[in-house]
């Protein structure tokens, strides 16, 4: 079981950048059921913006990219109270979003990876105590 990021999520419909094939791999793995995909409840948030957002998509192409990331029945997990006061610590410290690092938080309740396509969000963590094996693409 893996905790996966939009950065990851958002390669399978935003092709041709880098760690693309990696991010593909994770998804096929997913849907063979040889390593299930576990996300925050807020990935819907955050896919679905930059889907809607981004100049590469049409809105049709948006729409059809939200409903193939619905077929693949990813783990949706909502935080807790625990791992939201994580978070908030690994924001604080790391300097990073609670948005980042409510996925980090989800890693360590489910003693998960945590993979990411965020160099820099991964360089922020290495410095901090992260309960979790942190994975870059």
């Amino acid at each position: 079981m893996i905790v996966a990021d939009a950065s990851v999520v958002l390669k399978w419909f935003l092709p041709d950048e880098p760690g693309t094939d990696a991010a593909l791999e994770l998804r096929t793995r997913h849907v063979l059921a040889s390593d299930s995909i576990v996300v925050p409840a807020l990935l819907a948030y955050e896919v679905a913006n930059t889907l809607a957002l981004t100049p590469r998509l049409s809105e049709e192409e948006a729409v059809e990219a939200w409903d193939a990331l619905l077929e693949l029945d990813l783990l949706v997990s909502p935080a807790d109270s625990d791992q939201m006061r994580r978070a908030i610590h690994l924001a604080t410290a790391a300097k990073v979003s609670v948005y980042d690092a409510t996925y980090v938080a989800l890693a360590e309740a489910l003693h998960s990876d945590f993979v990411t396509a965020d160099v820099k969000l991964v360089r922020k963590l290495a410095k901090h105590d992260v309960q979790c094996a942190v994975r870059v693409l």
